[in-house]
């Protein structure tokens, strides 16, 4: 079993801004696809590779709950950890903070389905077993913590 959260920082880009001045909710979308990109490279399993393998990872629900603006020119951590996997759905949990006062700003998650190459479901278990032990070294059960009274109240 490996760590809880993986961070990644995203660097706020002014075309990211909406008109009151913050982020746009849409972009934290985007951040968190570049946090799940991030750390599939970081376990040495890049999307490039697994489409070579002819995998894919298709994102199928996504939620954002926002507590706190990020601003342009704000450095943010993405933290994302696996909570659910069963060799063929995975759902990833996302944290998001202000770098310079750690507040945390905005809760995710994304649920996920393994496909082959044509779009049909794939277990992992039997077809990819090297890559299911990958994922389910890194798969840790939500626990309650202060995460869970917001997901409860959505």
């Amino acid at each position: 079993m490996q760590s809880s959260y993986y961070p990644y920082t995203h660097k706020t880009q002014y075309y990211e801004t909406d008109q009151m001045g913050v982020i746009h909710n849409s972009n934290y979308f985007r951040w968190f696809e570049e946090a799940r990109t991030d750390f599939m490279e970081r376990v040495g399993l890049p999307y490039a590779k697994m489409e070579e393998m002819g995998l894919r990872i298709a994102v199928m629900d996504s939620a954002c709950s926002y507590k706190a603006p990020v601003r342009y020119g704000d450095e943010a951590i993405v933290e994302q950890r696996i909570i659910f996997f069963n060799g063929y759905k995975m759902t990833i949990r996302y944290r998001v903070f202000r770098k310079s006062d750690h507040a945390l700003c905005a809760l995710g998650e994304t649920r996920h389905a393994l496909l082959s190459a044509d779009w049909k479901p794939v277990r992992l278990t039997k077809e990819r077993p090297e890559i299911y032990e990958l994922f389910a070294g890194y798969a840790l059960p939500f626990e309650a913590d202060e995460d869970e009274a917001v997901w409860r109240d959505r």
